[in-house]
């Protein structure tokens, strides 16, 4: 089922912007006819704006997909329903924004961003205002970067970004926008030895991370259930959410395991005969997709620390919210 906030959040933005009557929307009902892939990334709403014919397609959990992919996925939502379509997103990152420029791909960003120049609508954020870099969000390999540093590097003001991020599976192109993401917020400074470039670190850790926290977003892009349990010795699987918490503090283990694997590993999995639901099942597994890799720490069985804090910290329990500022208190900063 589609989450209301997002297409609450976008329909509001375009009246605001384009007038009350601007936007008439309502669930698209063909959305069905898609392939099944499509159907999970994207929830459709179809309708007009400002009189012309319109699909909206709200990306679901932020899935994380690339411009090459949105565009040839808005190409089927478009001869689908013969209109236009919009992407509308939570956040971007500028890495993300400007791929999606590039490829010509109208999206939308509630409050922030307008861009459908084939509707001849190009709106900068916050109505031409210099963007607020605190709702910047990091992109994942940036974001695994700085998690990497502040979980697995010895205590050094200096550090390679090249040599971790390979270590973290990510090519060199990848490797340099998250540097430049990690630059562009102001997190560390460059420093240059001949041709090798390094990130100098500024202030303590811990104050990294809090300066940091503003853009980063939970590593989980959404949650599947299944009752296979060969599940739980998948490689490079690892325990996550309340079942990790319970590792990590004097929280209870939940009733229902929870693990996280990437989007490649659940891929697989499906191939290899694993039935995943995306619906909560009694008794069965719940699976985290992240963003990036979930065994960053590989000597453990557990997602590292701060990812899972990301991942929990808007959870309203307050047994999990005592649970993570003992993550935080007891980290090695």
């Amino acid at each position: 089922m589609l989450d209301k906030t997002l297409p609450q959040q976008t329909v509001g933005y375009l009246r605001q912007v384009l007038g009350e009557g601007a936007v008439r929307m309502a669930p698209a009902r063909a959305a069905a006819q898609l392939p099944y892939f499509i159907q999970e990334a994207y929830g459709l709403l179809t309708g007009t704006l400002l009189g012309r014919p319109l699909t909206i397609a709200f990306v679901k959990g932020r899935e994380s997909l690339s411009a090459q992919q949105i565009s040839q996925h808005t190409k089927q939502i478009g001869e689908l329903f013969q209109t236009p379509v919009i992407v509308a997103l939570p956040a971007i990152a500028p890495g993300e924004r400007k791929q999606l420029i590039q490829q010509g791909i109208a999206f939308v960003v509630p409050g922030r961003q307008l861009f459908a120049p084939g509707m001849g609508m190009i709106l900068s954020e916050r109505y031409g205002t210099e963007p607020q870099r605190a709702a910047e969000i990091a992109s994942p390999a940036t974001q695994a970067l700085l998690i990497w540093f502040l979980n697995q590097h010895p205590v050094s003001d200096t550090w390679h970004p090249f040599e971790a991020a390979a270590a973290l599976g990510y090519a060199g192109m990848t490797a340099t926008r998250a540097v430049r993401e990690l630059l562009q917020f102001e997190l560390f400074e460059l420093e240059e030895r001949g041709r090798a470039k390094y990130l100098k670190l500024t202030d303590s850790r811990h104050a990294l991370w809090e300066k940091a926290k503003p853009f980063l977003r939970t590593p989980v892009i959404k949650t599947l259930w299944t009752y296979d349990r060969s599940i739980l010795a998948l490689a490079g699987s690892r325990f996550a959410g309340e079942s990790a918490l319970a590792r990590l503090t004097m929280l209870n283990e939940p009733q229902q395991p929870v693990i996280a694997i990437t989007s490649e590993a659940a891929q697989q999995s499906r191939q290899d005969g694993i039935f995943f639901e995306p619906r909560q099942l009694a008794d069965a597994i719940a699976v985290q997709v992240w963003r990036y890799i979930p065994n960053m720490l590989v000597k453990e069985k557990i997602v590292d620390p701060l990812s899972l804090w990301l991942s929990l910290q808007h959870n309203t329990d307050d047994r999990i919210q005592m649970a993570l500022d003992d993550i935080e208190e007891n980290f090695r900063w």
